[in-house]
């Protein structure tokens, strides 16, 4: 049974059908109107077994005819054909992407470091000894948010694997201060909370300040293919190596009185360098008009070793009162996700991307542990979990 369909929009050209005993006869045109006569351009037929075939054709395009093809909307281009087909309309065939040989991005990152703070000092009423107790603030250390970036490259190997080279870079500094409370008669001072319980240091009656610093460095490798696919979603993972850097820097100073009275100046450094294997998996939904919701989730073990040093000197005289350095072998795990949304041209030549991120890196030596095992002369079971999250922005262009 032969079918016709008239005016149906397909690309650039228009089709019409012409119902006959046993074909149809398509002509192929510029507009609903033939050419006039006397018009250099003849008009173009062709004939086409079965009304069916006409719907094929005109329901799904070729790759070349669908360069700007949207999953799902089918309105670029389509919208005529794809409503002359009916439910035909959501089959426009397999999402035709440019190839390109290869990209670059950029990313701007807004982080912000929790469960690495230091409490570093208090208020209290007394200088020292029998009869002094808490009175006021506790002071520590809060990390805000600061910005840092990764950048990267990648190839393509064929129309779903790639291979992706980044680096990541990110810094934060955070500063306290603590003064000698308001206590009526006076008496008013500051304890440290960081000096060695034998150095014979009391407290201070002058301001207490702090500074800590927090720093990541990531360097990664990855291979990544597509694991499932459809004309809406996709499903794909990624496989390779990571480097990783993680530097803590605490310094606290201070007029204290005591034994040992003086500038007293308490510094910590704990660094880990490593590296190991890291994997993940990305699901994209798109959802028209170059508009796609994304998530991603990677997880790495890294292998290496943690420096970290204490040092106690009263600047005024020039005395080491304590010093502890220590060294461990560890593997330290570093697990991120994130959620977002993501904007692509028509010809997917650039990509534009906003979400949140988390970031955990587990079995890591935090300052503050740091400290209390120095204090305690204790230095087994130590590790912990430093995390991060923020915003992060994406530019990617693709070529």
């Amino acid at each position: 049974m032969a079918l016709s369909l008239t005016s149906a929009a397909f690309a650039d050209q228009d089709f019409y059908a012409i119902e006959e005993p046993q074909s149809t006869v398509v002509f192929v045109g510029d507009g609903p109107e033939a050419p006039a006569a006397g018009q250099p351009t003849a008009p173009a037929y062709r004939t086409v077994s079965t009304g069916a075939d006409l719907i094929e054709r005109a329901c799904h395009p070729s790759p070349e005819q669908c360069f700007n093809y949207e999953p799902e909307s089918c309105d670029y281009g389509y919208q005529p054909a794809c409503d002359a087909c009916g439910e035909l309309a959501c089959e426009c065939g397999p999402p035709c992407k440019p190839r390109h040989h290869g990209f670059f991005f950029g990313e701007f990152l807004y982080l912000r470091p929790t469960g690495g703070d230091v409490t570093h000092a208090q208020q209290q009423d007394g200088i020292g000894g029998a009869g002094t107790a808490p009175y006021g603030r506790i002071a520590s250390i809060q990390q805000d948010y600061e910005p840092g970036f990764r950048a990267g490259m990648g190839i393509n190997l064929d129309d779903c694997a790639s291979l992706t080279a980044s680096y990541t870079f990110f810094e934060s500094s955070a500063a306290d201060s603590l003064i000698p409370p308001v206590i009526p008669g006076g008496g008013g001072a500051v304890r440290s909370l960081v000096h060695h319980p034998l150095s014979t240091i009391t407290a201070s009656v002058g301001p207490v300040d702090a500074t800590q610093n927090i720093d990541f460095q990531l360097v990664d490798v990855l291979f990544h293919d597509q694991l499932l696919g459809c004309d809406w979603c996709s499903l794909g993972y990624s496989l390779g190596a990571v480097y990783g850097n993680l530097e803590q820097d605490f310094a606290q100073t201070g007029v204290f009185s005591g034994g040992a009275a003086g500038t007293i100046d308490t510094d910590t450094m704990i660094d880990f360098d490593g590296g190991g294997l890291k994997a993940g998996l990305d699901l994209e939904r798109h959802v028209g008009r170059g508009i796609v919701v994304y998530g991603k989730v990677s997880a790495a073990a890294m292998s290496g070793r943690v420096n970290a040093d204490y040092t106690m000197v009263n600047s005024t005289t020039d005395v080491l009162l304590a010093e502890a350095r220590w060294q461990d072998n560890r593997v330290i795990s570093q697990v991120e996700y994130e959620i977002g949304v993501r904007l692509k041209t028509t010809n997917d030549r650039m990509r534009v991307s906003a979400g949140y991120q988390f970031q955990h890196w587990g079995n890591v030596v935090t300052t503050s542990d740091w400290v209390d095992a120095v204090r305690a002369d204790n230095y087994t079971d130590l590790g912990d979990t430093m995390s991060f999250d923020g915003l992060v922005a994406r530019v990617e262009l693709r070529y």
